[in-house]
């Protein structure tokens, strides 16, 4: 088999750049709708509550939405690369 040229594997980089990045940013999506905006409206209708001051409610993002959006987002731009490198193609009309 030989190597990749220059195209694919150029090709292959933004393939697996543009679906990482589309995957991270519907993972940190999802796990803010999961998790944030239920406990946000919990804490909003209970009385003497502090709303977005809530620590849980406030550090969703950054502990735990942005890291499984990094996370998952490599990964499938990786596995999505290194598909397309192999020779895999998009659905062609």
């Amino acid at each position: 088999m030989s190597p990749p040229t220059r195209e694919v594997a150029g090709r292959s980089v933004l393939l697996a750049v543009a679906v990482g990045v589309a995957v991270g940013l519907a993972v940190i999506g999802i796990v803010i709708s999961i998790v944030a905006v239920p406990f946000f409206a919990l804490a909003r209708f209970t009385e003497g509550s502090k709303g977005l001051d809530q620590p849980l409610v406030r550090t969703v993002l950054t502990k735990v939405a942005l890291p499984a959006g990094l996370v998952l987002g490599t990964l499938a731009g990786l596995a999505v690369g290194r598909w397309y490198r192999k020779g895999g193609r998009l659905p062609e009309e």
